[in-house]
């Protein structure tokens, strides 16, 4: 079921499409930011973290040490000025330079614990995102941090929750145990981490978390990679998989984000800017901090504030963000050298809120290298032919992963599909933290380039045309694109160019991995067998929900709950993340989740600690906590089939996924194998986790929920 059927057939559509009318960004960014003028940072400038000399204290593990500051970074979009982050600078380095947006990379082995020494040297005083002081949480100061390895199978004291956030003077949440258990003599602003890497080859990352202030933090640049290598995963390059990056194979970490920026013009344009933000040069990142209630209607109140919803204040949160200009690998619109051979390309979706629909074309002689259908708004360039088991000849790549790992079977991914808004179908949909893992062969493109092209609808899966940059390209649902040249941002279709030349050395080895190769035992077994789409007889079942209601200012607020309503009808189902908790499951345990949506959102539905496997889809309709189905359950799609930690949950549609709470994989212990007792949280007793949307607006307000292991 598509959202607009969705919407259609459900009692309360009114008072969704009422809903969704939301607050949108009202600056852009400079016209002057030029497509392709920058090059894709590679590990040689972003960094790569190198062990301590010294053991971890307490463990005796592997050690690193890592500042997290506040830097200024003249790379981002060298046409504008300086960028004003925060963000992760190792003590050592494996190669490259200190204070790169996105440095920090840590690339560990299966089996192989590590520990991390956080050391926060962020200033206090004003962030340099607005910082809305009503999301709970955001009051208790600017610059604490709270790590959290994204996918990570760690104890919950290493796990980075809301609650477990520490600052520069040693201040912390009632949830941080971190020193107390790993490094008893740390200093104040040092917090310890230990992870068990107790995982297959995966690509993870590791971002902040602290409570109320998540969405700005990783906004702000407090975010990089964590790869975990195996023996499995390395005798795939004997099978033709490109060697590591880090040892100087074909191998491509694309980040990709959404961002705007300051110009010269933002005191004019956006007069409250500077007291909400200390980040106000060229350059800088903007943040929409105004919710302009102008553009939604609730019990016939329109903008101002009435006794029963007052005004929001500035800054106030917003429903989402969506950037005008696309950044990979944390530059603006760059463009890559890539000789004519295979290539393994690992993508993280780090946006805010934008989904991606990733396609490949090659360039025309237009500046922007995409023209668009002046009727569809679609690519009428060439379709790239890189299918690595045919080249040339298949608008298709091979997709051998997720965030959680392997597939269990390689699938043939389309290039050249656009985003089509009734069937929610495209080339790659990436959701939100979300991180295929692909096979893209150039071989057959020397002299010419490629495009990396997006075209989401933003929010997902409905759309806004003002969330929409292309010069040129419908100027009545987005004037801005009518400012904006040809060949310059703002922009959120065009992604990077890949300039293929002739390749140098020794031939790529054939390639043995296809749509046939068994790539299973690279990870664990598991729960459901492949190819059954029911949940297995004895398993317990846990019934959640997704929902959205008003808060006190009348903004839209996310919520997750379960299938019991509440007396609110505007919370319906919802419960806050500060309700006590209704997920306890059982150490060791089996559970299948069945998570109804109830939202005119896809949701990227992340959940700490465990990885997932999705079971099926099924579309409802009139959901009173008894739901009515419209069709049969839907197997997951292909390239889903696998362990995952980041699931998208479409509107009107339940998805249940299987799971289990594995805390003995997650232990702590020493070099020599002895085990570390971990307390349990004096905030909610047992082992503390969460579940969450990872659209961070929605996640900070308020679509997060304590997932507390007993």
């Amino acid at each position: 079921m598509n959202r607009r059927q969705f919407l259609k057939t459900s009692a309360g559509a009114t008072a969704f499409l009422a809903m969704r009318q939301r607050a949108l960004a009202f600056y852009q960014s400079p016209t002057t930011i030029p497509l392709f003028g920058t090059n894709l940072r590679g590990i040689g400038t972003i960094g790569v973290a190198a062990p301590d000399l010294t053991p971890a204290p307490v463990t005796g593990v592997t050690h690193y040490t890592m500042n997290i500051d506040e830097f200024s970074d003249p790379g981002v979009s060298p046409a504008l000025g300086p960028t004003t982050l925060r963000g992760f600078n190792p003590t050592r380095l494996l190669v490259g330079q200190n204070n790169r947006h996105l440095g920090g990379i840590i690339v560990g082995r299966k089996g192989v614990p590590i520990q991390i020494t956080f050391r926060n040297n962020v200033p206090g005083g004003m962030h340099i995102i607005p910082n809305d002081l009503t999301i709970m949480g955001a009051d208790q100061g600017n610059n604490r941090a709270a790590i959290h390895f994204h996918g990570g199978l760690v104890p919950w004291i290493s796990d980075g929750g809301p609650f477990a956030w520490w600052d520069p003077a040693g201040r912390h949440g009632l949830s941080f145990l971190n020193n107390q258990v790993l490094n008893p003599g740390a200093f104040p602003n040092e917090s310890e981490y230990y992870y068990p890497l107790n995982q297959s080859a995966r690509l993870g990352w590791y971002h902040d978390h602290a409570f109320g202030i998540t969405r700005i933090n990783a906004y702000a640049g407090m975010a990089s990679l964590l790869m975990i290598r195996d023996a499995f995963e390395l005798n795939l390059i004997n099978q033709g998989l490109p060697n590591y990056l880090e040892a100087g194979g074909n191998e491509i970490p694309l980040v990709i984000q959404d961002k705007t920026f300051v110009g010269t013009n933002i005191a004019a344009v956006d007069p409250t800017w500077a007291a909400a933000s200390k980040a106000t040069t060229p350059g800088s990142l903007w943040y929409a901090h105004i919710y302009e209630r102008n553009r939604w209607r609730l019990s016939g109140n329109a903008g101002g504030g009435s006794v029963k919803n007052p005004a929001p204040p500035d800054p106030s949160c917003i429903p989402e963000f969506f950037g005008d200009t696309m950044l990979v690998n944390g530059t603006t619109f760059p463009k890559m050298t890539a000789q004519a051979r295979r290539y393994r390309v690992r993508i993280l979706n780090a946006c805010n809120a934008r989904f991606l629909n990733l396609q490949l074309y090659l360039a025309d002689a237009s500046p922007n290298g995409i023209t668009l259908n002046a009727v569809t708004g679609n690519p009428t360039n060439a379709p790239a032919l890189c299918d690595p088991n045919t080249p040339g000849t298949g608008a298709t790549v091979l997709q051998i992963g997720t965030e959680g790992g392997f597939l269990p079977y390689p699938v043939k991914i389309p290039t050249n599909l656009p985003f089509n808004p009734v069937t929610l179908t495209g080339s790659l949909i990436v959701a939100p933290a979300e991180r295929p893992d692909l096979l893209i062969d150039f071989s057959q493109y020397a002299g010419k380039s490629i495009i990396l092209y997006n075209d989401a609808a933003a929010p997902f899966p409905m759309g806004d045309p003002r969330s929409d940059y292309f010069p040129g390209w419908n100027l009545k649902g987005n004037p801005v694109n009518g400012l904006t040249p040809n060949g310059f941002g703002p922009n959120s279709r065009i992604l990077m160019r890949f300039d293929v030349v002739a390749p140098t050395g020794a031939s790529d080895p054939s390639l043995s991995i296809t749509t046939a190769t068994n790539l299973q035992a690279g990870n664990d077994p598991l729960l459901v067998p492949l190819g059954v789409n029911v949940p297995p007889p004895g398993v317990a079942v846990r019934p959640l929900t997704l929902n959205e209601g008003f808060d006190v200012y009348g903004r839209l607020l996310q919520l997750l709950g379960t299938n019991v309503p509440l007396a609110s009808p505007s919370a319906g189902f919802g419960r806050a993340y500060m309700d006590t908790a209704t997920e306890t499951p059982s150490a060791g345990s089996t559970e299948v989740w069945e998570i109804y949506n109830l939202t005119a959102d896809v949701h990227p539905m992340h959940f700490h600690l465990v990885n997932v496997q999705v079971i099926n889809r099924q579309a409802f309709q009139n959901f009173n906590g008894t739901p009515t189905f419209k069709a049969a359950p839907v197997p997951p799609a292909p390239n889903e089939t696998g362990w995952k930690e980041t699931v998208p949950m479409y509107p009107g549609t339940v998805t249940r996924i299987i799971m289990k709470f594995d805390l003995a994989s997650a232990a702590i212990k020493t070099a020599l194998g002895a085990t570390i007792p971990t307390p349990s949280s004096p905030r909610t007793g047992s082992a503390e986790y969460v579940w969450h949307c990872h659209i961070l607006e929605h996640e900070e307000h308020d679509m997060m929920r304590p997932l507390i292991v007993i």
